[in-house]
């Protein structure tokens, strides 16, 4: 009898859950999205009881569609967009709408942050600057503004610590995410009484919950949660992954030989490495432990990717077709920019819709439009728009091109052949996509059959699950046009940057 495992993926746009034979086929998906709310400027939250239907509905559905038998599945492994926020009080009941990691409430604390010193004060211990959906910086905001909020809080959870309590009744923490909060010793592999009192909450250190390795198993699915998703109780639950680590864990990286790129709501670029500077002056990036032990996850990013070709179909073609089908569009889009070359237009489109990746309150812009200029044009801007954001996060983790053997490539980009070529043309590397579409649950279930022993470590898990795609080789002959556009996309950069410095 075939045999599966189940993946949960909490991402900033999709809640989804996938099953995965022990081969890594995938045998069924489902997703659903949970309203995010803005109630003021900068903020981005969720209802957590709403994400936790949400959850429970795409397992149900997921395990439906398969047509199997929750007794053959094996284990269930976790992922979540890391940092933000899930306060509960002692009963494990949210106290305060999650907060999501798209929430930029708490920014100026990030720059006061630098500005007193307190950054170089802990970065020998945490490897890292702050940013602003961090704990690091979103708790300090909360006790200058709203104090109420901690003073109910008994635990302080991620939006993976909150979905897993719900599935197992177990209250836990994870390596790999908590290593990303800017909390952490990651020397100690634990969170610093030192690091809590130099930020000004020292108090909060002991709402922190415990912290387990990845693929610990962190409890089991009780008979409450398996009454409502169809699982079955008893069924091993592991602790999980940061969905930055599920994913290169499910690309494929067990070294530092390769690039991962992940180009979805988020532009997400990294790569493993054994050792990482503790003086902030020689800092190249920030650091996270990462699923592989010894070495640590180096990476750039922001929400500066794909998802903005999703705002461009939603508010523009849409809007004025609302009968046309999101095949019809893709298919006519790249339609339109595999007939044109990449010399015609000098339409140069910044990918800050959702943040930016530069200055704090610059935002997305068309830039060099003439009346010359038609939808080709534009959407061939916003292609090139995300594929240079990449490019920028890559440039950004100070490692020359050369130095890696290809790049795995995940995320909405690869829905597109014509996009991923121009993701391998940009960056004049072979960019290697990967078979599937959930591979973020993919990483996570890597990671529950090492926990359940169905695979004996990591490198056998990748061995069994990840299979590759197509390879797109560089046109050698498009290296300089890509190379000068690029170079008026950093300009149009600082000019945004200036624009957002003086009318803001």
């Amino acid at each position: 009898m075939e045999k599966f495992l189940l993946g949960i993926d909490n991402g900033g746009s999709d809640i989804k859950c996938a099953i995965f034979s022990i081969d890594g086929k995938e045998i069924s998906t489902s997703a659903t999205q949970v309203k995010i709310e803005t109630p003021k400027p900068g903020f981005t939250e969720r209802d957590a009881n709403e994400v936790w239907e949400a959850n429970v509905k795409v397992i149900k559905e997921a395990i439906g569609k398969a047509n199997i038998k929750s007794d053959d599945i094996l284990a269930i492994g976790i992922t979540a967009y890391g940092n933000g926020l899930v306060f509960v009080d002692e009963n494990i009941n949210p106290v305060y709408p999650a907060i999501v990691s798209t929430d930029d409430r708490a920014s100026d604390y990030c720059r006061k942050f630098k500005e007193e010193d307190i950054e170089r004060k802990i970065f020998p211990y945490t490897r890292q600057t702050t940013w602003s959906a961090q704990p690091a910086v979103l708790l300090p905001w909360f006790r200058d503004n709203d104090p109420d909020v901690l003073n109910k809080t008994r635990w302080i959870l991620s939006m993976k610590d909150y979905i897993r309590y719900k599935l197992t009744n177990k209250l836990n923490g994870e390596l790999t995410e908590a290593s990303s909060t800017c909390l952490m010793n990651l020397d100690t592999k634990k969170y610093d009484p030192f690091i809590f009192e130099t930020l000004g909450i020292k108090e909060c250190i002991d709402k922190m919950p415990p912290v387990l390795n990845s693929t610990d198993i962190a409890g089991t699915i009780t008979n409450e949660v398996s009454e409502l998703t169809d699982l079955k109780e008893g069924t091993p639950v592991a602790a999980g992954y940061f969905d930055i680590d599920a994913n290169a864990l499910a690309s494929g990286i067990l070294n530092d030989k390769e690039l991962c790129l992940i180009a979805g709501t988020w532009s997400i670029n990294e790569f493993l490495i054994k050792d990482v500077a503790i003086d902030i002056d020689k800092k190249t990036n920030i650091a996270t432990l990462s699923y592989v032990d010894g070495l640590y996850l180096m990476e750039d990013s922001t929400p500066t990717s794909a998802s903005n070709f999703n705002w461009y179909i939603e508010k523009i073609i849409k809007e004025y077709n609302p009968t046309i089908t999101n095949k019809e569009i893709y298919e006519t889009c790249n339609k339109l920019v595999k007939e044109g070359k990449p010399e015609d237009s000098s339409v140069i489109f910044v990918p800050y819709l959702y943040a930016s990746a530069t200055h704090p309150n610059a935002h997305g812009a068309f830039l060099n439009i003439t009346a010359s200029d038609d939808a080709a044009s534009l959407i061939r801007a916003i292609y090139e728009g995300v594929i240079f954001s990449s490019v920028h996060h890559v440039y950004n983790l100070k490692r020359p091109i050369e130095s890696y053997e290809k790049a795995k490539l995940s995320g909405g980009v690869t829905n597109s052949e014509v996009w991923s070529q121009m993701m391998a043309d940009a960056l004049q590397i072979p960019i290697q996509t990967l078979d599937g579409t959930q591979i973020g649950a993919k990483g996570a279930v890597i990671g529950a059959g090492v926990a359940a022993g169905i695979f004996k470590d990591l490198e056998d898990g990748v061995k069994h699950m990840v299979h590759e795609g197509k390879v797109y080789t560089p046109n050698k002959s498009l290296a300089n046009i890509y190379k000068l556009k690029y170079d008026k996309y950093e300009k149009a950069l600082n000019a945004l940057d200036d624009l957002a410095e003086n009318i803001n």
